[in-house]
């Protein structure tokens, strides 16, 4: 409850916590793809499902953030767009579509966490549908351009190859990067990104 809480303030007190422009990792692969079916799991204030929500994806996002989610609405309201956008965390979350993509775009889960739902979202995507994913790599702890502290929350590469190990991993490496998202992502980052397809 005391990490939800922290979420709720840090969403609620910060006019753009990560910007409203969508990850640009995200943005040029998703680009790659005929809109389809969009899963965006701890989808924060709202900004990578609105970018594919306006070029033609059917989005459903999810975030346990209540002040995130709020944020999201009211933005999807001003561009008139629609987003299904529901409040859960990751072991309530129940899909009612397959998918052809699955945004994980900064979502650290404690190892345990984070292996189930990977295992999950091989059963959610349809043949020759993606996983996008760029998080930080454990070598951020330090650095003050973003990130969790505790270890567990930063997947290995090795740990996302056994992850996602039924999917064609076609892109999983560490990078140094420059952020500019918002606030709290802001200056030189290491970075993990990965993109893996089912076989169609």
């Amino acid at each position: 409850m005391a990490k939800k809480e922290e979420w709720n303030n840090r969403y609620a007190e910060l006019e753009s916590a990560y910007g409203l422009e969508p990850n640009e990792f995200f943005k040029t692969h998703l680009s790659f793809q005929k809109p389809g079916h969009l899963l965006l799991p701890a989808e924060g204030e709202g900004r990578n499902a609105l970018w594919a929500a306006k070029n033609g994806w059917r989005v459903l996002a999810f975030d346990f953030s209540y002040s995130a989610m709020n944020k999201a609405l009211r933005l999807f309201g001003r561009e008139k767009v629609e987003v299904i956008y529901s409040l859960s965390d990751v072991d309530s979350f129940r899909p009612f579509w397959k998918f052809d993509a699955v945004g994980l775009i900064y979502f650290h889960m404690s190892s345990e966490t984070r292996r189930n739902f990977h295992m999950k979202i091989f059963n959610w995507l349809n043949p020759g549908g993606s996983v996008i994913l760029e998080c930080f790599h454990s070598e951020q702890i330090g650095r003050f351009s973003g990130g969790p502290k505790d270890p567990d929350l930063f997947p290995s590469l090795d740990d996302l190859r056994m992850d996602f190990q039924s999917l064609d991993i076609e892109l999983l490496q560490k990078e140094e990067i420059m952020l500019n998202e918002g606030t709290l992502h802001q200056g030189s980052a290491i970075i993990t990104r990965l993109v893996a397809k089912k076989n169609e």
